[in-house]
């Protein structure tokens, strides 16, 4: 069996709803559903005929998990929660994945790699779109150009955001934006105008993504810049939001806030907006396109498909990005398209 904590989120619901619609293929352990308000996950379950458990991270320690091999958590930020999953997980011998996107957080993971595959735990981070998807676009491009070493990763993500998403980028905002050169971070304040494959121009502000930290980790190469696809208007208001949100009462205020917008934020998206990610090299004379379905509803396909990979192939014990475990088997399954663009 596995457990999906935060099944109440907008990714967790569109997970069991691509469950419900696949039918009993039999190649996908039984799931159990958990999470932090008992009446939100008791109804889940009774929609979906699934086994649900109730309780917050301070109790995660006390939860029997007998018949449970993996835990996915969907319940973030994750400078929150990885860390008790965490733990409760070597204590009672189970492996972890989660859709975290938190630079910081995946790179203090990896500083343990380790002591987790000492324990013969198998760490899966970053199962989510940026990572996967991103990783993806990569290792593709890397396919095509070996010889390239130093490259810019961009997306563009359409169709609205959660507030899940919306926490995480504020808690990340006040640790500034980096590039991978060589093994360290460096500064990264430059913005980039690209043209998409439509024609229109967008405006690509640096952003510190988890590939920064996951990439190099299992590819060799020698610099990696990433960016996000934002409103002008947005970019203007960048250096002033990096400065409040360094401010922890302020921090804690635009938290409450976006907690009281999660109704709001899911009901406002468009599902049906495509997503895409460019890869180029320094000097390249290409430009990778890759299109995807909107963020969220492959975020939740990436993560059944990983599930599926998971209990089909096992997992190495230590820490890892899901793509990077199963890189030609994700590609297969997740239907990606990608086109290349003369730069």
């Amino acid at each position: 069996m596995w457990l999906l904590y935060g099944a109440n989120g907008t990714t967790g619901r569109i997970l069991l709803r691509f469950l419900a619609e696949e039918g009993q293929k039999g190649d996908i352990p039984p799931l159990v559903i958990a999470g932090r308000r008992e009446e939100a996950i008791a109804a889940l379950a009774k929609d979906y005929g699934l086994p649900y458990r109730a309780f917050d991270l301070a109790k995660v320690q006390t939860q029997d998990f007998s018949g449970i091999r993996l835990v996915v958590n969907f319940a973030g930020p994750y400078e929150d929660t990885q860390g008790p999953w965490l733990e409760a997980c070597v204590a009672h011998g189970l492996d972890y994945m989660d859709i975290s996107g938190e630079w910081r957080s995946i790179g203090e993971l990896y500083g343990r790699a380790a002591q987790y595959e000492a324990l013969g735990r198998a760490v899966i981070v970053a199962a989510g779109f940026d990572t996967v998807a991103g990783e993806a676009a990569l290792w593709t491009y890397l396919r095509k150009y070996p010889t390239a070493k130093r490259l810019r990763l961009g997306i563009y993500a359409d169709g609205g955001f959660s507030a899940g998403t919306a926490r995480s980028a504020f808690r990340m905002l006040p640790h500034g934006f980096w590039a991978y050169e060589g093994g360290r971070f460096l500064p990264l304040r430059k913005p980039r105008v690209v043209c998409l494959p439509d024609g229109r121009e967008r405006l690509f502000w640096p952003a510190t993504l988890a590939e920064l930290k996951t990439f190099p980790a299992w590819q060799p190469i020698e610099r990696l810049e990433t960016y996000v696809a934002v409103p002008p208007r947005y970019g203007r208001w960048t250096p002033f939001l990096e400065r409040v949100t360094a401010i922890a009462p302020v921090a804690r205020l635009l938290d409450r806030i976006l907690v009281s917008q999660r109704l709001r934020l899911a009901t406002e998206m468009d599902l049906s907006a495509p997503s895409f990610l460019f890869v180029e090299a320094e000097n390249g004379a290409e430009r990778l396109w890759m299109k995807t379905e909107q963020a969220y509803l492959f975020t939740a396909r990436a993560v059944l498909e990983t599930v599926r990979l998971y209990f089909q192939k096992g997992a190495q014990p230590g820490v890892a990005s899901a793509f990077s475990r199963y890189p030609e088997a994700l590609w297969e399954r997740l239907s990606l398209e990608a086109t290349y663009q003369q730069v």
